[in-house]
């Protein structure tokens, strides 16, 4: 026996009396009824429902999006929907052949006028819609890469180009001549002069006759003897002649002394030394360079002892070429508004070269020495000459000419590179100070400071950075 099916139908009632009534008194309800019951919807939720429908269409709907590459023009994308990284695969697809053979993931993409990367997982929505004016920026990794590769290699043959210019200049100073003082010619010393830009002043007794003569008979040579078997009884007169106070000395050092200056300026490497070192304590201040006759006298020796004993010792120097009777030539450097010069006095009265002699050393000799007022040697004496009350050391200087390109370098350089540089600098500087066989331990101290990170040698000091 079958069943009977049963249908209840569904009737929606309208308005009732009282919904009726609501809305003439301006209410909004909405009402349906099942089975004659009233159901209610509030309008938010209809309002919620059409925000969410018009997202849907807003991401099913396709975009026209305008995006740039590069130099050329704007392209016009038709974008479906997805995310970011969905429309970089379109825009390679459009850009043909420019980005075939760029990977997606190599593509970054930023909004018209704006520096931040959009994120690849970001939904495209109708705030991507563009114009030409505006496109979106199609940028290629591998681009930004070649861009820093080329500014690397240019770098890189820039420094290679001033390392070779360096080379070849340290080359050219390394070529330099290393003359005894005692062979230097006129021709040599007056090239040497004009490299370092050294002018001449030339004076004579008239400029020291304020000066108190020193009473003495002039020395005899033995000229059957050798001057070297006669420096002691040399080194007794100057003793007596110069009568200087206590804590002072007059050494005969004509074998025991040899020093070297490297002149940059001039290309050359002076070697050499004084017959007679005379000074305050053990410190040298004048070197004598005695001969048995006038026609012995080598001025180039005289000029080279000066740079030596100058660079050397500590006080401003003095040197006197001289056979210990009418012929006396002095000199010593002066300086006056930043111009240093080369003071070369000529005398022929002994009594006179000596009274400057002591008194050089006596002006000297207060630097390093501490005279209570009362027996100050110099507290009575007349004033200077100028040029003596002017006397200095010399300074050579170096212009070495400074690549532009070299200075944007230091710019990336890290603070143990531009330290290493630093080191490597001022050992160059001490280099010239030393002697020659120390030379070798300063080169193998610089190469300590080495900048090659492929082998770096065994660091004997490390920075704290």
């Amino acid at each position: 026996m079958s069943k009977k099916s049963t249908s209840y139908p569904i009737t929606t009632a309208g308005p009732s009396s009282r919904t009726r009534s609501a809305t003439k008194a301006g209410q909004s309800t909405t009402g349906s009824t099942l089975s004659g019951r009233p159901v209610t919807t509030p309008a938010l939720n209809i309002k919620s429902k059409l925000t969410d429908d018009l997202k849907k269409l807003d991401m099913s709907s396709p975009f026209k999006i305008w995006a740039k590459y590069s130099e050329g023009q704007p392209a016009e994308i038709i974008f479906d929907r997805g995310n970011v990284h969905a429309l970089k695969k379109a825009i390679k697809k459009e850009l043909t052949p420019d980005l075939d053979k760029t990977a997606v993931h190599h593509i970054i993409l930023r909004k018209h006028g704006d520096e931040t990367d959009l994120e690849p997982d970001a939904m495209v929505d109708s705030s991507f819609q563009n114009t030409a004016k505006n496109p979106l920026q199609v940028i290629v990794l591998e681009e930004e890469h070649e861009e820093q590769a080329t500014l690397k290699r240019k770098y890189e043959e820039d420094l290679r180009e001033i390392i070779e210019k360096s080379v070849e200049n340290a080359f050219s100073h390394h070529k330099h001549d290393i003359v005894s003082v005692s062979k230097l010619s006129g021709a040599k010393i007056a090239k040497i002069m004009d490299d370092l830009g050294l002018l001449t002043i030339e004076l004579s007794d008239e400029d020291f006759r304020s000066f108190e003569l020193l009473q003495c008979r002039p020395f005899r040579w033995d000229l059957e003897r050798d001057k070297d078997q006669q420096m002691p009884d040399v080194e007794r007169w100057f003793k007596s002649v110069l009568n200087l106070p206590r804590n002072t000395h007059v050494k005969d050092v004509h074998t025991k002394v040899k020093h070297q200056r490297q002149l940059r300026g001039a290309n050359i490497t002076l070697t050499g030394g004084g017959d007679i070192s005379v000074g305050p304590s053990l410190t040298p201040c004048v070197w004598i360079e005695t001969k048995k006759s006038v026609e012995d006298f080598n001025e180039g020796q005289a000029f080279g002892e000066l740079l030596l004993i100058d660079h050397r010792h500590a006080l401003n120097s003095m040197v006197v070429l001289t056979d210990c009777n009418d012929h006396w030539i002095i000199f010593f450097f002066s300086k006056r508004e930043q111009q240093q010069y080369l003071v070369k006095c000529t005398i022929g009265d002994p009594g006179m070269a000596l009274a400057i002699i002591r008194r050089f050393v006596l002006e000297e000799s207060k630097k390093i020495t501490e005279w209570p007022a009362d027996i100050d040697p110099t507290a009575n004496l007349p004033a200077l000459p100028v040029h003596l009350e002017k006397r200095t050391k010399f300074l050579e200087r170096i212009t070495e000419a400074v690549d532009d390109r070299l200075a944007e370098m230091i710019g990336d350089m890290s603070e143990t590179e531009l330290f290493n540089m630093q080191m490597r600098k001022k050992l160059t500087l001490l280099k010239d100070w030393c002697d020659l066989d120390q030379q070798p331990d300063v080169d193998r101290l610089i190469r300590q400071f080495s900048d090659d990170y492929e082998n770096p040698l065994p660091q004997i000091y490390i920075p704290k950075l």
